[in-house]
C-alpha cells in the first residue's frame, strides 16, 4: 500500500484504524534512530584524539550538525503529536459509545412516557365526554378510572452524565462540529422538556385542590396500586358552577399534556438523529 502525506493526518481522518499511523511511527522512529547513529559517528570522525590542535570546523560541518539537530527535533515532536492524536482519537470514541449508550436509555424512557401521556390524554378525553352528559348519565367508577391516570405525572429524566462530564472537562473539542451543535440541541431540549413537565405538575396541583374536596381519595388509591375497592366512590359535584370549574381545570391539564408530548417528541427526535449521526461516524452497530 501506498503511504501517502501527512500519513498522521491521513488515517485520523478516515476511520477507526490505527495501522497507518503505527506505521507512519515505526517510520519515524527508524529515520529519528538511523540520523543519531549516523550524527555520533560524525561526530566521533570529527573529533581529534591523536593529534594535539583541534581541526577548525568549516561552515559545511556547522550546516551538517545544525540540520542533524533540527531533524532530531522535529522527528521527536511528530512522533509526539501522533501519540497525542492517538490518544483523543482512542477518548473520543469511548465516550461516542457512552453517549450512544445514554441516547439508547432516553429514547427508551421518552416511548414509554409517549406512550404513557397518550393514555392519559384519552382518559381525559373519556371524562370530558362524561361530565358533558346529564349528571343522571354519570358513572361514578369511569370517571374515578379515568380521574386515576390523570392525577399522575412521571416527568423525563434524562441521562446526561456523559455530556456533563465532557462539558466540565473540555472534551466535547474531540468531536466534530456537527455532532457537537446536535448534543447542544439535545441538551437545551432537555431544559425544554423539564419544563413542561413542572408545569404539568403544578396543574395536578391546581386540579388537586378541587378533587380534594370532589372525590374519594382512597377509592384513587385502590385503583393506583391495583387493590380491591373497598371504599365509597361519591362524586361532590353538585351545582353547576363546580362543574364548570372542574371541566375547566380538566381541559387546563388535557391543554399542558399536549404541550409535554410534542416536547417528548422533539426530544426523541434529536436523540435518535444523533444515535443515527454517531453510528455513522464511528461506524458502530446498530442494535
Amino acid at each position: 500500500m501506498r503511504v501517502k502525506p501527512h500519513c498522521n493526518l491521513y488515517w485520523l481522518k478516515n476511520g477507526n484504524d490505527f495501522f497507518g499511523l503505527q506505521h507512519c511511527f515505526k517510520i519515524q522512529f527508524f529515520l529519528a534512530k538511523r540520523i543519531n547513529v549516523y550524527y555520533l559517528k560524525l561526530v566521533e570522525h570529527m573529533e581529534v584524539h591523536h593529534h594535539p590542535e583541534v581541526e577548525k570546523k568549516g561552515l559545511k560541518e556547522y550546516l551538517l550538525e545544525g540540520f542533524m539537530i533540527f531533524l532530531a527535533v522535529s522527528m521527536g515532536f511528530i512522533a509526539e503529536n501522533i501519540r497525542e492524536n492517538i490518544t483523543e482519537h482512542k477518548t473520543e470514541k469511548i465516550l461516542a459509545e457512552s453517549v450512544l449508550e445514554d441516547m439508547k436509555k432516553d429514547t427508551a424512557s421518552l416511548n414509554s412516557l409517549i406512550a404513557a401521556n397518550n393514555k392519559r390524554l384519552n382518559s381525559i378525553n373519556a371524562l370530558l365526554v362524561m361530565l358533558h352528559l346529564p349528571k343522571e348519565q354519570w358513572n361514578d367508577t369511569n370517571c374515578y378510572r379515568n380521574m386515576a391516570p390523570i392525577m399522575t405525572s412521571v416527568p423525563f429524566n434524562p441521562t446526561d452524565g456523559t455530556y456533563t462530564q465532557m462539558k466540565t472537562s473540555g472534551t466535547l473539542r474531540y468531536f466534530k462540529q456537527s455532532l457537537v451543535n446536535l448534543m447542544n440541541e439535545y441538551d437545551v431540549q432537555t431544559r425544554k422538556t423539564a419544563y413542561r413537565d413542572n408545569v404539568v405538575q403544578n396543574a395536578i396541583w391546581v386540579l388537586g385542590d378541587l378533587i380534594f374536596d370532589s372525590i374519594n381519595l382512597e377509592v384513587l388509591a385502590d385503583m393506583r396500586f391495583n387493590k380491591p375497592i373497598i371504599h365509597e366512590m361519591y362524586l361532590n359535584l353538585k351545582d353547576k358552577a363546580k362543574i364548570d370549574k372542574f371541566i375547566n381545570l380538566i381541559v387546563m391539564n388535557q391543554t399542558h399534556r399536549i404541550r409535554a408530548s410534542q416536547e417528548y417528541e422533539e426530544q426523541l427526535k434529536i436523540a435518535t438523529k444523533l444515535i443515527n449521526n454517531l453510528q455513522a461516524a464511528y461506524h458502530f452497530k446498530n442494535e
